[in-house]
């Protein structure tokens, strides 16, 4: 049996043991403070940045972001690699020594580096399968990828020797991808919600066993329009740059990966932004990292009985909240309902606001005839909320994002002079 096997075999049964034994969240959090202990005493030190906080509180780690991890990245790493050698790396082989260097889309115009070890990779698989396709050791499955960027922690799926996975450059265009993934015959397909939807549409013969979707904000319309076409509840998957932050169980409930990081959380107006400690980690440290997605956290258990946190929605992000003067802020989520709320013929629209306040709404030509319904709904609530807002609205083709995410509800920021 390979190490590469071995460690995703572990990672494998590790997750499941643990799900069978923590059946309270009295039980899961005593365990997890354990663990995130020996994280901050043993591990995180190891990175220059925290090398003077051995054996300190979670509390007395410095709140991180994207910014200062960029600007100091040899710090948060254990090798000490530096983010200009990383750059370097990723337009190469990809790889510097026994660690692999990949990057985030760079959506919002900032791109984010990571590194990981191959051993982290495995272990990475392991735990994915376990919440995803527990039962993946007794069935064959064929997993479809379809998303803006590869990474080395997909290889890992193949080189477990226990998936057969074919990634989809979506970099290549969407329509252009869904021939060749269809000839691939999968039964699983791991795809943003805006492909989903694109797939559905396509008609396309497909025996498919799960629908998982990542990478973007899943709106409640996508997911009636893929639920209805393949039969199935769509699975949602967080994960990002910075880790494996969510999956949801078969009942379609999106649970928080507890058993690997720690969330702390910045709450407003019922939204929740999270602090994680990745505390599976090794190579690339992450403590009390900010995340800006907003999350409704759910109080609502779930039937499947896990004690992780569900997440009743991930609504957007909070640098794409829109700022009126007067400290009004309008969250992503309450903008998106405003207009699907307006006419049920509403399944795509984008809106804008620009950097000098003004809101621009977009539907495509098939929706013309609910436009002023829409910028009616757009113009009270902002009304509603104390917003001095203009809100302007057209109809224009809606083009799928070919290198990026799709985001619906997007603020636009000032270009740099």
């Amino acid at each position: 049996m390979s190490p590469a096997l071995i460690l995703t075999l572990t990672a494998f049964w590790r997750t499941k043991a643990r799900a069978r034994r923590l059946r309270t969240r009295a039980a899961l959090l005593d365990w997890q403070g354990g663990r995130l202990n020996h994280f901050l005493t043993r591990q995180a030190p190891k990175a220059a940045a925290f090398a003077d906080l051995a054996g300190h509180p979670l509390t007395d780690f410095p709140v991180m972001d994207k910014t200062a991890l960029m600007d100091r990245f040899e710090a948060y790493n254990i090798a000490g690699i530096a983010a200009d050698r990383a750059w370097q790396a990723l337009e190469t082989a990809g790889r510097i020594g026994r660690y692999s260097v990949g990057a985030s889309t760079g959506t919002s115009g900032n791109r984010g580096l990571y590194l990981v070890s191959d051993q982290e990779r495995y272990l990475w698989l392991g735990t994915l399968l376990a919440k995803a396709l527990p039962d993946v050791l007794s069935a064959s499955y064929r997993v479809a990828v379809m998303l803006p960027r590869s990474s080395r922690l997909y290889d890992a799926a193949n080189e477990s020797r226990r998936l057969a996975l074919k990634f989809f450059d979506l970099s290549n265009g969407l329509e252009n991808q869904f021939m060749d993934m269809a000839a691939f015959r999968p039964n699983v397909i791991v795809a943003p919600p805006h492909v989903l939807v694109a797939l559905a549409r396509t008609g396309l013969p497909l025996d498919l066993r799960h629908v998982f979707s990542g990478a973007e904000v899943l709106d409640p319309a996508d997911r009636s329009e893929i639920e209805s076409r393949f039969g199935l509840t769509v699975r949602e998957i967080y994960m990002a740059t910075e880790g494996l932050f969510a999956v949801a169980c078969p009942h379609g409930t999106l649970h928080l990966c507890e058993d690997c990081v720690a969330f702390e959380w910045e709450t407003e107006a019922g939204l929740s932004s999270p602090l994680i400690t990745d505390f599976t980690r090794r190579t690339q440290i992450m403590v009390r990292y900010w995340m800006n997605d907003l999350l409704h956290l759910s109080d609502t258990p779930c039937p499947c009985g896990s004690p992780l946190q569900a997440v009743s929605e991930i609504t957007g992000r909070s640098d794409d909240a829109f700022l009126f003067a007067g400290g009004v802020t309008v969250t992503p989520d309450v903008i998106r309902n405003a207009v699907v709320g307006a006419d049920r013929i509403i399944t795509d629209f984008r809106v804008t606001q620009t950097p000098d306040g003004a809101v621009m709404l977009t539907l495509p030509p098939d929706s013309a005839p609910a436009l002023p319904a829409a910028q009616q709904g757009l113009e009270t609530l902002f009304a509603r909320l104390g917003a001095a807002a203009t809100v302007k609205a057209a109809t224009a083709p809606l083009a799928a994002p070919t290198g990026g995410k799709l985001r619906r509800v997007v603020r636009e920021r000032r270009s740099a002079a």
